[in-house]
């Protein structure tokens, strides 16, 4: 027990604002409350589900589970879909084992250890008692349901409870009436238009997965004049509470997740007083009634839905509207900054103290320390230094909740904030928004100081990009000419990369982001030179240099690049595979810069419309994502036919969009991800075929080389003696 004499739970969370969460959150304060007990709650704030796309420092939070101040650990285990941040979590939770462990949620593969105990409300029960209402208020018998992604076990559960129901009241259970989609409104969607188009007849009632998908099917219908309930009826689940931007009015079903919250603290305490657990129950949810089925709405639920609404629109007005970003950006002081934060205390709705928690050399490159120095924004009290773990310090008073989240700019982590509150309304998305403003506003006033970050963004020479180390476009034109004369009676090739396309969603290059991006790139260009100097970044995303390959062909050359290009992970995490094109082309005696370097943009040019077409098919995102693992991880074995693939997609079908978009199917893809993996390492390290094979997921070294030749043209050792570069 901590030093206060009360139990000190952590909660391991992301985006507490979200409904789900504040659900939760409100049977736990309660129960703690009534117990003398102290939640400290751990959370990111914008956990995206993309592992390509994870904001990593944000995710710094989750190394305060290692804390001693932990009596006990919840976890909200649905809550964290991003592979990386789970490796990362159980990675943590490993090393507290002594520790007693709740997790609220179904268990996910990978993301389990054997202390765990899983504690959820039955999504089977809960489809039973929806189909239930149905059959018994409504006398429907002809029912579909629309559930989530095959691969999810939450999916099977919900159709678990829909079939037994059917059997139990006499009715056919029928596989062909239950669909699998995504959890999003464009499934719904899909559904919806097989129904208006005949493809499959309209059934009595369609049972959603959940809220999302139901609103994809009254949206669709809303907009072919189909009446809802009228000629179907359409239920929902989870209960999201955006009900009043679909037409009509949803009826949906609401899981009991404070009662869930609240029984995990009584069992926590249980465990913690070495006292056997009682027998856990799952709490049952309750029909929310609308008006897609007859029942008709609650005025009174509705009238608490439009409050909450009312109340996210006030936060998104102050966000648009208030004006702290830009007085943070003008502090010269952490004082100053401090000052401002204090001005902006309303965007604290319901907080009873907030700590701004700062690395001690947060303002550096180097490595986080350990030693913390916090700041009071509320209340009139010194500055305090603590370690970083040394949580209990901000547990005095009466029992409370606290909450940690991450302060960080892109790739560096500034420390964190602690905000003190009893209701779940004070983990709003206003809180949010205040903190991502005073990370951006430390970032600025570093930037103040910082007069290295400074030059580095600068041209201070003509002829030297300062931020590269390379040749700016001028120098590198004057190397180019200068050395046409050592061009003679040797195979010498221009090879010009671009980089960073489509980077409409970035900001301009000022971005700390794409500094970053185009500083791996340039690295890629120099381990590509091989000890030639005759390289330069000769526009903003473009780079160009001259190496010599006596039997290697240009094409060669610029697959090559691009492979070295592929394993500069600083690059790819922000741009993607998609972001680049390069091209080479061979050099004589005659060239000069004003001769080859417009050739080479214009083919450059050629590439990037080619790129910019594939980006407009359907479903690129998704078979980007895919295609992504196959660049990145080519290591790890993919079969179209698997159902472990990352898309909801038949094998068929998946083929087919997937060659719509890159011009060939996924297993030849997968394929020429391993290939440009195995150039990357024939070029950039001296191991053996059999060692280069098994690092790209062959077992078999000799279909590795039966493979590698259908796709270059030579053997390893071939490709490898032809890109034995030498100096220019």
């Amino acid at each position: 027990m901590s030093k206060s004499n009360r139990y000190i739970i952590g909660v391991i969370a992301s985006q507490l604002s979200d409904i789900e969460q504040s659900e939760l959150l409100s049977g736990m304060l309660r129960q703690a409350q009534e117990r003398n007990i102290d939640l400290l709650f751990l959370s990111n704030i914008y956990n995206p589900n993309d592992p390509a796309n994870t904001i990593e420092r944000e995710n710094d939070i989750y190394d305060l589970i290692l804390s001693d101040a932990f009596d006990g650990l919840i976890l909200f285990s649905e809550t964290i879909l991003n592979t990386s941040q789970q490796k990362l979590i159980v990675e943590h939770l490993s090393h507290m084992a002594h520790v007693p462990l709740i997790a609220l949620g179904t268990p996910q593969p990978g993301f389990v250890l054997e202390h765990f105990q899983f504690l959820n409300t039955s999504d089977a029960l809960d489809f039973e008692r929806i189909t239930d209402h149905l059959i018994e208020k409504h006398g429907f018998t002809n029912m579909e349901m629309l559930t989530g992604f095959d691969f999810i076990e939450a999916s099977h559960q919900r159709v678990a409870g829909y079939r037994a129901s059917l059997e139990r009241h006499g009715l056919t259970y029928d596989p062909d009436k239950v669909h699998f989609g995504d959890f999003w409104m464009n499934s719904g969607a899909e559904l919806a238009e097989s129904y208006i188009k005949k493809d499959r007849p309209f059934p009595q009632a369609v049972l959603c997965g959940n809220d999302y998908m139901a609103y994809g099917m009254l949206d669709t219908f809303a907009k072919n004049g189909i009446c809802v309930p009228d000629r179907i009826t359409i239920t929902g689940y989870e209960y999201i509470q955006e009900r009043i931007y679909h037409y009509p009015i949803l009826t949906t079903y609401q899981r009991n997740r404070a009662q869930l919250g609240a029984e995990a603290i009584r069992l926590m305490q249980q465990q913690l007083d070495g006292h056997p657990g009682t027998d856990f129950t799952p709490p049952p949810g309750r029909l929310i009634p609308g008006d897609s089925c007859q029942c008709g709405l609650d005025p009174a639920q509705l009238l608490a839905e439009q409050e909450r609404i009312s109340l996210k629109r006030t936060d998104d007005f102050l966000n648009l509207f208030g004006q702290l970003e830009f007085e943070l950006t003008e502090c010269r002081t952490i004082p100053d900054l401090l000052q401002v934060c204090r001005k902006y205390r309303y965007m604290l709705r319901h907080a009873e103290e907030v700590y701004l928690c700062l690395y001690e050399d947060w303002y550096n490159d180097r490595a986080v320390s350990e030693t913390v120095t916090c700041y009071s924004l509320l209340a009139q009290e010194e500055p305090f230094t603590i370690q970083k773990h040394d949580l209990e310090r901000f547990c005095s008073g009466s029992a409370a909740a606290y909450s940690f989240s991450p302060l960080f700019f892109l790739q560096r982590s500034l420390g964190y904030a602690v905000m003190k509150f009893h209701t779940p309304e004070a983990n709003t998305p206003l809180y949010r928004h205040w903190l991502k403003a005073v990370s951006n506003g430390l970032e600025f006033l570093r930037l103040k100081n910082d007069i290295q970050y400074l030059t580095q963004c600068c041209n201070l020479s003509e002829s030297v990009d300062n931020m590269t180390d390379m040749y700016s476009k001028r120098g590198f034109h004057s190397a180019f000419d200068a050395a046409v004369e050592t061009f003679d009676a040797r195979k010498v090739h221009l090879v010009v990369l671009r980089v960073c396309l489509f980077d409409e969603s970035y900001a301009t290059e000022g971005s700390r982001q794409k500094i970053q991006a185009l500083l791996a790139a340039s690295d890629a260009v120099k381990c590509f030179c091989a000890g030639s100097r005759l390289y330069g970044r000769v526009e903003e995303n473009t780079f160009a240099c001259v190496v010599r390959a006596d039997t290697a062909d240009s094409r060669l050359l610029a697959d090559l690049l691009g492979a070295i290009l592929l394993r500069a992970v600083g690059y790819t995490r922000c741009y993607g595979t998609d972001s680049f094109v390069c091209t080479a082309q061979l050099c004589t005696p005659n060239s000069t810069y004003q001769t080859e370097m417009p050739k080479a943009l214009q083919e450059l040019d050629q590439l990037t419309r080619i790129s910019a077409a594939r980006r407009t098919c359907s479903h690129y995102r998704e078979m980007l994502a895919l295609r992504n693992q196959f660049y990145l991880t080519p290591e790890v074995f993919f079969e179209t036919d698997s159902t472990g693939l990352p898309c909801s997609y038949s094998s068929g079908h998946l083929r087919t969009i997937y060659k719509a978009c890159f011009g060939v199917n996924p297993h030849q893809d997968c394929i020429k991800g391993r290939i440009l993996l195995a150039r990357y390492l024939l070029f950039t390290t001296q191991d053996s075929i059999q060692q280069i094979a098994q690092q790209c997921g062959y077992r078999d070294s000799k279909y590795f080389l039966r493979q590698f030749r259908l796709h270059t043209g030579m053997t390893p050792v071939e490709y490898r003696r032809a890109c034995s570069l030498t100096d220019t």
